[in-house]
């Protein structure tokens, strides 16, 4: 089912700001394993596990993904576009897109072709202003059909590769959002006393939005963050995160260091594989909304290794999945068992 779910949802799009389109699959999957859902003014969807005590825990992984906009339409049915979140310009070349407007067309994005590309070009940075998608269309057919300001998103299918690992388009971070799932799964089985929030927020890759918002509405007791974290490569520092070796723990100022300690000790207890970043300021995730959100909210990071991070072709072991689910469903069923004002105290 995990892969299924993450087939599913990483063929649609979900671009920052328009996350509102594709709801349905979220609903499918997770309203066995939930009780309600509700949905913020920014479009966050909150799927709520009801508890038998008034804690509130927060599970928090964005939605949303990179993407495109098209800024100008030129004739010869040439689209300008501009970036939703970071890309790098390298990565859209010779890649198929499809486009969002009143009907979903296809599009491909080229370059100059080397024979005629100068020597000084070659040596240049490409940039977004020097790439346009080809329609196919003249300008005046495209026109009836997209507009300035309608989306898009590079066109990839989903693979298996050799063992658990999987690579896809939009695993930043729909990996997270796949760790809920195995949570609230091994959370029906064990049971829970809190109430327990799953939020699949919006608009992280371009400001972390929707953190703020549905943080705000939940309210919670401590939050948990998942995230994306930057796997090893060949061409990656030799201390990075490797794939199939569990979850990454991040220390820093920004998480309570208590609830950090408590999670760690759960791994080790039930024999969970895990590993380590540190994290003094800045994550540029959702935790950055949520630790200071109304009196503040006590949080730990927990990131999925993933290779490739804003390409097409992002790639994690499902194994790093399954593990988190299961240590977080664990860490959840002994928080409810404790003094959680004891815990947290400095």
């Amino acid at each position: 089912m995990l892969k299924e779910f993450l087939f599913d949802i990483c063929s649609e799009q979900f671009v920052a700001g328009f996350e509102h389109l594709n709801g349905h699959i979220l609903t499918k999957y997770f309203e066995p394993y939930t009780d309600s859902l509700e949905k913020d003014n920014l479009g966050s969807y909150i799927f709520k596990a009801k508890g038998t005590n008034e804690r509130k825990i927060m599970l928090a992984a964005h939605i949303d993904e990179i993407g495109l906009m098209v800024t100008k339409i030129l004739e010869g049915g040439f689209l300008s576009f501009t970036s939703v979140g970071g890309i790098n310009p390298a990565s859209l070349v010779a890649q198929e897109v499809t486009i969002f407007g009143k009907e979903n067309i296809f599009g491909v994005i080229g370059i100059k072709p080397p024979h005629v590309t100068s020597e000084e070009e070659r040596k240049k940075p490409l940039k977004l202003k020097d790439l346009y998608i080809d329609t196919g269309y003249t300008k005046e057919e495209v026109e009836k059909i997209v507009k300035v300001g309608t989306i898009a998103t590079v066109k990839r299918e989903a693979i298996a590769l050799q063992g658990s690992r999987i690579s896809a388009k939009a695993l930043d971070d729909r990996a997270g959002v796949a760790v809920m799932l195995e949570t609230a799964k091994e959370l029906k089985k064990i049971s829970h006393k809190s109430n327990i929030y799953y939020t699949a927020t919006v608009q992280e890759e371009t400001g972390q939005r929707g953190a703020y918002a549905s943080g705000y509405k939940i309210n919670p007791d401590i939050a948990i963050v998942l995230e994306v974290g930057f796997g090893k490569t060949p061409d990656m520092p030799s201390h990075s995160p490797g794939l199939g070796k569990g979850p990454i723990v991040s220390y820093g100022g920004r998480f309570n260091p208590k609830l950090t300690k408590k999670f760690v000790e759960i791994c080790k207890k039930y024999n969970y594989p895990m590993q380590y970043e540190v994290v003094p300021a800045r994550t540029g995730t959702d935790a950055e909304a949520l630790q200071i959100n109304r009196e503040g909210v006590p949080c730990i990071l927990l990131s999925i290794p993933l290779r490739y991070m804003h390409t097409s072709v992002e790639t994690v072991d499902l194994a790093d999945i399954e593990i988190t689910g299961k240590a977080i469903a664990r860490f959840i069923n002994e928080l409810d068992n404790s003094d959680l004002e004891e815990i947290l105290c400095f």
